[in-house]
This record gives C-alpha cells, structure tokens and sequence, in this order.
C-alpha cells in the first residue's frame, strides 16, 4: 500500500513507496536488500542496504558505530547506496534515516554513515544526485553479541521520515 510523505519544500521531495524486493548477493561478502522509492513530485530512487554477511572492524572510509563494541559484541560493514532512476535531470536526495530496530521496547540505534563532508550521521544527505548516478555512504552497524543467532537481535531499517517505505536487512 503506498504510503505518502508531505514535503516542506526545498530538497525534500514527498515520497510514496513503490515497492520493495530483497535480494541476496551471492558473490559479494554482503546481503544487500533492495527497494525503490518514488516521489509524487516524479523522482525515482533505487534505494540499496548492504550489510555484511560477517563481523568486520571499521575501515578508514567507514564511520564508527555509535557506541564501541565491548568484549563479547562486534560489528558489521554497512553500506547505503541511493541511485537517482532519471537520466535526463537530477534528484533532490531523500529524508532518509538508518536505524538499527529491535521490535521490542529498546529504542531504535543510530547506524552511522560517512557523509561526503566527512561526518557520521545515521540522516545522510547530499544536495543533489545527478541524472543516473548514485551516492554511497559506509558506516558500521552497532555493536551485536558475537554469537548471536541470524535475524535475532533486530533489523538495520532505511526508511523515510513520517512514511511507511523501508529497506530492511535482519541482523547479525
């Protein structure tokens, strides 16, 4: 069911999901997750969440987890890829947020991404994606019990602020 966003003007768009369709990479050491957004105003995204299949310490283009991992937890390479659909005109980027969720009372955690300025925020932005590219941004998820069963301690989520779209990977 589609689910619309009201924009406040400026770079963000109002949004309607359009669909979402997991898929599992099996060459690449990551499970991405794939959905695709498109805006009443008429732009098309292809939103991707990868998260790797393993535990991994941050890499140098990679932002740290909020909180540190502790003896016992670890950490997974995050990546959020967001692809402007339209060939001929830039896209103003989305209201997009990354969260680690639960389920349960525990408050959603931030997944920080390097944004092209060089800070970590869990609400990367760029002021324009132009026609037929994309833009990533790498992060780290928050720490995670070593160990844990697959799909057990939540769900790295991207979603839209005040709409139902999300990409979602279960993790660890």
């Amino acid at each position: 069911m589609p689910a619309v966003l009201a924009g406040c003007g400026g770079d963000d768009p109002t949004v309607t999901e359009t669909g979402q369709a997991p898929m599992t990479s099996q060459a690449a050491p990551a499970r991405e997750f794939n959905g695709e957004l498109t805006s009443t105003d008429g732009y098309t995204y292809a939103i991707t969440l990868s998260v790797a299949s393993s535990p991994a310490a941050p890499k140098a283009d990679e932002c740290p987890p909020a909180s540190p991992a502790v003896a016992g937890t670890s950490t997974y390479p995050v990546t959020l890829t967001v692809r402007n659909q339209a060939a001929d005109r830039p896209a103003p980027f989305p209201p997009l947020r990354i969260e680690m969720t639960s389920g349960g009372a525990v408050a959603p955690q931030k997944v920080l991404v390097r944004a092209p300025d060089g800070t970590c925020t869990f609400t990367p932005r760029v002021s324009a994606i132009p026609p037929g590219s994309s833009v990533s941004f790498r992060g780290t998820s928050p720490a995670i019990a070593t160990g844990a069963a697959p799909g057990s301690v939540g769900k790295i989520e991207v979603s839209v602020s005040e709409s139902r779209f999300s990409v979602a990977a279960p993790v660890p």
